[in-house]
């Protein structure tokens, strides 16, 4: 640890939280979609592990916060993590209090930022031991992860029975990029399934009957709240927008949420969202606590999926290490997961806090002012200039860049056809991402065993 690497990783950041505060701010942008395929190309680039992790945490703090806005103002989810948050937000808007609801989401997620850093170190400490116990079964700890992760989702048992079909798909384009290019694929793979969704909707553009209900003859109307003049510091103590009663709902949350690594983020926060209003009687509380609540268990969830599965095991054991955290644990040739060759071998115990502490600050240090200070200008700005489509391209084209540069056309070709299969399963189906690439991962195992199975029942 040296003061240049400290620099450095304060400058990667405050860079992260930079674009990802005004990614976060467009509503309806994709956690894996974004963050995933920037942090591939800085893993590949061969930036220092804690440099690296100082980033991961910059770009989840700020777009954590950051999603708050439009959430609150428009009522438009700002990332998917702000779905859960929707709800309460368009009652903060009926009851005319939308920016009071920011506020508290914004502070709220920066106060469990904060708690989950230290919370989740010392919980991945003390399970770090079972490290070296779960490492020879690794194959089936990824099946039985794939199988809960998918029985929680929305599609239950239909996602259980897509875990084999898919596991199939993915194992048989890996034989074929073996035949084409003489290597098995990981970015190519990844991608496709990070995209899966947006090219699931851009292949109906192609369908008559899809394309005409899809098509718009003038631009959307939103209409945001109006703001309130209120004086404020630059970065404002977050406590101060909270009642002590709130503040002990929003530290116990964060406490509980962040060691429950292994479940998604979202279902947390729908879980404590629901828990914490169903104690408040008087509407304007249970609003407000709720959506404190809700923001501080995101980011903390997150937070926690990130530190204990890559400092604990160096596994991607949690829907956070699998989808936007995934290259930092496995982007071959750089880090790999077979054998565990990633940021966990190169992080200390003082590393995670003080790289991890420097990456809240940093990625804090614009995102939270303008939660604060500038919602409403910076949410009209986004919506008046930056076109969504545009946005959607951009990340399309450096996807498809990736894929190219591991395997050329044939990366390109996998790409696509994982995208299309993953975009239907998600936006048909409601099966999720996150059990995608849990089924990536547990794929190999999966297939053998069933191959096995098959040999013997001749």
């Amino acid at each position: 640890m040296t003061i240049g690497l400290i620099i450095q990783a304060f400058l990667a950041a405050f860079l992260g939280g930079l674009i990802f505060s005004i990614i976060g701010i467009i509503p309806a942008t994709d956690e894996t979609a974004t963050m995933a395929p920037i942090t591939l190309v800085l893993v590949l680039l061969g930036l220092h592990p804690v440099i690296l992790f100082s980033w991961a945490m910059g770009i989840i703090v700020a777009m954590q916060i950051t999603h708050t806005v439009p959430t609150s103002m428009a009522a438009l989810p700002g990332s998917t993590m702000a779905v859960p948050m929707v709800y309460y937000s368009a009652i903060a808007k009926r009851l005319g209090i939308p920016h009071i609801g920011m506020r508290k989401m914004a502070a709220g997620s920066l106060i469990g930022s904060f708690i989950a850093l230290p919370v989740s170190i010392i919980f991945a400490y003390f399970l770090a031991p079972l490290g070296d116990i779960i490492k020879p079964y690794i194959g089936l700890i990824f099946a039985l992860g794939a199988i809960i992760i998918a029985y929680m989702s929305n599609a239950r048992w239909a996602a259980v029975i897509s875990l084999i079909p898919y596991s199939f798909l993915i194992q048989g384009l890996q034989r074929i990029a073996v035949e084409a290019v003489d290597k098995t694929l990981f970015i190519s793979i990844f991608m496709g399934i990070t995209i899966g969704p947006m090219i699931s909707e851009l292949f109906n553009v192609f369908v008559p009957k899809m394309r005409k209900k899809q098509r718009r003859d003038k631009p959307n109307e939103i209409w945001l709240a109006p703001d309130i003049k209120e004086r404020y510091g630059y970065y404002p103590n977050p406590l101060r927008f909270f009642t002590k009663r709130q503040r002990k709902s929003i530290a116990l949350s964060s406490i509980i949420s962040s060691c429950m690594f292994t479940f998604s983020p979202v279902g947390t926060t729908v879980l404590f969202g629901e828990l914490t209003s169903a104690r408040r009687k008087e509407l304007y509380e249970r609003v407000t606590t709720t959506l404190g609540v809700q923001d501080a268990v995101s980011n903390a969830t997150y937070i926690g999926g990130l530190i204990i599965s890559l400092m604990a095991f160096g596994l991607p054991l949690s829907p956070v290490a699998l989808g936007p955290a995934a290259p930092l644990f496995n982007a071959p040739p750089v880090f790999t997961i077979e054998p565990i060759h990633n940021l966990h071998n190169y992080l200390s115990l003082w590393d995670y806090l003080v790289f991890g502490l420097i990456g809240i600050i940093a990625g804090s240090l614009l995102a939270y002012p303008i939660s604060i200070r500038k919602a409403r200008a910076w949410t009209e700005k986004m919506f008046r200039k930056i076109s969504h489509e545009a946005l959607i391209g951009s990340f399309l084209g450096l996807i498809f860049m990736l894929a190219f540069y591991e395997a050329g056309l044939m990366g390109i070709i996998i790409a696509l056809c994982i995208g299309l299969f993953g975009g239907i399963l998600h936006n048909l189906f409601d099966i999720h991402t996150g059990v995608q690439f849990m089924a990536y991962y547990a794929s190999s195992w999966i297939v053998s065993q069933l191959v096995s199975l098959s040999a013997l029942l001749k």
